[in-house]
C-alpha cells in the first residue's frame, strides 16, 4: 500500500470527519479468462481498516485494469489510442467518422471498452503509416467540416514529411 495523499474530510466508511488516506494498492484481477496485475487507487480509512472506491476511482480503476489486459494480450492502450488522435489532431467524433466506424467507438475505446483485433490493427496502421491515414481521411470527406479536414490534413501531411 502507497499512501498518495491525505486529506482530513468525512470519511465516507466510518461517517467520521478525519484523515482519509488517497492509496494505491497493487491488485490481480481476472478479465477476459486472463489474470491481470494493476495499480488500482482508494481512499482508506484507518479506523475501519477499510478501502473505499470514489465514483472516479472505480472509472480510473477498471481503465487501468483494462490497459493492463491490452497489454497483456498486446493491444494498444487506452493512452496509446489517445496518442494517435493527438498525433492527427483530430478529436473523437471525427476520427470515428474518419474511420468510418461508429460515432462513439473511439470515445469508448478510450474510456472504457477494450477494442477488438481487427480494430487494433487499424488502429496501428494508422499510427505508423500517416500516408495511410490521408487516403481514409481523403474518403471522410464531406462527413467532417472543412475546418477540420484542413487542420487534420494538415497535422498528417507534416507526420508523412517526418517519415521521409
Amino acid at each position: 500500500m502507497k499512501v498518495i495523499k491525505n486529506e482530513l474530510k468525512l470519511c465516507l466508511i466510518c461517517m467520521e470527519e478525519h484523515e482519509v488516506q488517497t492509496i494505491i494498492l497493487d491488485i490481480n484481477e481476472e478479465f477476459k479468462g486472463l489474470e491481470v496485475s494493476f495499480d488500482a487507487t482508494y481512499e482508506y480509512c484507518d479506523k475501519a481498516d477499510e478501502y473505499l472506491e470514489t465514483e472516479d476511482m472505480i472509472k480510473t480503476n477498471s481503465l487501468t485494469m483494462k490497459d493492463a489486459y491490452r497489454e497483456k494480450v498486446g493491444l494498444l492502450t487506452s493512452k496509446d489510442i489517445l496518442a494517435i488522435r493527438n498525433k492527427y489532431k483530430v478529436s473523437q467524433k471525427d476520427f470515428s467518422d474518419i474511420l468510418d466506424w461508429g460515432k462513439a467507438t473511439i470515445t469508448r475505446y478510450e474510456t472504457h471498452q477494450v477494442q477488438d483485433r481487427a480494430h487494433d490493427d487499424i488502429l496501428r496502421k494508422i499510427n505508423s503509416d500517416p500516408k495511410w491515414f490521408l487516403e481514409m481521411l481523403t474518403r471522410a470527406d464531406g462527413k467532417i467540416s472543412n475546418k477540420a479536414y484542413e487542420k487534420y490534413h494538415k497535422a498528417a501531411n507534416k507526420e508523412f514529411r517526418k517519415m521521409k
